[in-house]
């Protein structure tokens, strides 16, 4: 359809139809999938549980199911999750796109995604996964599984809405990892620890669940904890050093460590190198793997970073949508229910990255086929 070409980028488009076996064949579904080789680091749990799916699957007849894969926008972050998915929808040999809004905005964004969802629901899409911009996609979602349509939430939920399930990194818990990752690094037993995460739980619920998570451990082991709203307009990160870089100065107990639990943890070593600390009077661990931050733990100021799964979280959803026509709601989940932390959220995991094994992380991720 000329008009859906017009308002999304698409990419990983995947022509050849399976047959249905009319006629009472025997024919089953065949998958062939990438192995991933042997690492320190590869999920084996989560492996496993992808393979017990897609023995399922290879139990029935294959149906030629066109999937849906609406992201926020195909680059940085979100790369690996759109390079997982079409791997998946290439495997499955079925039709499938992977969409996200291109327009300059987030209102005119917003408003783009919603009519990819629309377009996508009117054309007989048989499963869709979707990572909302807003709550404003909830009436998408609801609209969708109303008729029919399975639909997984990755890496931002929507637990309000209808959808099946969300797939993604679960914040608090998280936040906890990061915590107690710190908590290691410290030499200290008493002291401020700054936290550059987010302080609201109405305007950004995630942010402040994985905010909370990292705070509450911190606070538990007896550190005074000071959180910094991360600024995201522009001017942010002057911002933002500024606010750490005095806090340095000022803080009373004086400050032992710094926690960024987002992808601008890199403003908390900013913040140290301008006032010329080292590894040895403050420690820092980090979230994400933006280069800023990789370059701050090849020079020591940074201990450690967290790495969300973002291949993964792309790479389960064309399988879980699949599953979710051929085998049925529940019996997907539960194959998944080893990763379940209740009835409708899978927790992708996380990887704790020290500066010591970046090299090992790196080939890794060039093993997942989306570099480091």
């Amino acid at each position: 359809m000329n008009k859906f070409k017009t308002i999304a980028s698409i990419v990983g488009i995947s022509t050849a139809l399976v047959a249905c076996g009319g006629g009472g064949s025997s024919e089953k579904k065949t998958i062939n999938r990438v192995e991933i080789p042997d690492s320190a680091f590869k999920p084996v749990a989560l492996e496993q549980t992808i393979g017990e799916l897609v023995t399922e699957i290879a139990q029935t007849e294959p149906e030629s199911i066109q999937l849906g894969i609406v992201l926020k926008t195909l680059t940085g972050y979100w790369e690996p999750v759109k390079i997982g998915a079409n791997r998946a929808i290439g495997e499955l040999d079925v039709p499938g796109v992977v969409a996200a809004p291109t327009e300059a905005t987030p209102e005119e964004r917003l408003a783009q995604q919603l009519e990819i969802l629309e377009t996508q629901r009117e054309s007989g899409y048989r499963g869709l996964g979707i990572a909302p911009m807003a709550t404003e996609i909830s009436t998408a979602i609801d609209a969708s599984v109303d008729r029919g349509v399975p639909v997984v939430t990755i890496d931002s939920d929507l637990n309000g809405s209808k959808r099946q399930l969300y797939i993604g990194t679960i914040n608090y818990e998280a936040g906890r990892s990061a915590g107690e990752t710190l908590l290691r690094f410290l030499d200290a037993e008493a002291g401020t620890v700054f936290v550059l995460g987010h302080d609201n739980a109405t305007d950004w619920p995630d942010g402040y669940q994985r905010t909370k998570g990292a705070v509450d451990v911190l606070e538990a082991a007896g550190y005074e904890v000071i959180v910094r709203k991360t600024t995201w307009d522009d001017g942010g990160i002057e911002l933002d050093v500024d606010y750490l870089s005095q806090g340095l100065e000022t803080a009373d107990p004086p400050a032992v460590g710094m926690l960024g639990v987002f992808s601008a943890a890199y403003r908390c070593a900013m913040a140290a190198e301008r006032n010329g600390l080292t590894a040895e009077d403050v420690k820092i661990v980090g979230f994400d793997f933006e280069p800023e931050t990789l370059s701050y733990m090849r020079s020591g100021l940074m201990q450690a970073t967290h790495a969300q799964r973002q291949y993964y979280m792309g790479y389960l959803v064309p399988y879980v949508l699949y599953g979710m026509n051929v085998l049925g709601v529940e019996r997907t989940l539960g194959i998944l229910s080893p990763h379940m932390v209740d009835e409708n959220r899978f927790n992708a995991g996380l990887d704790v990255v020290s500066t010591e094994q970046l090299d090992d992380y790196n080939a890794f991720l060039d093993s997942l086929g989306v570099g480091g």
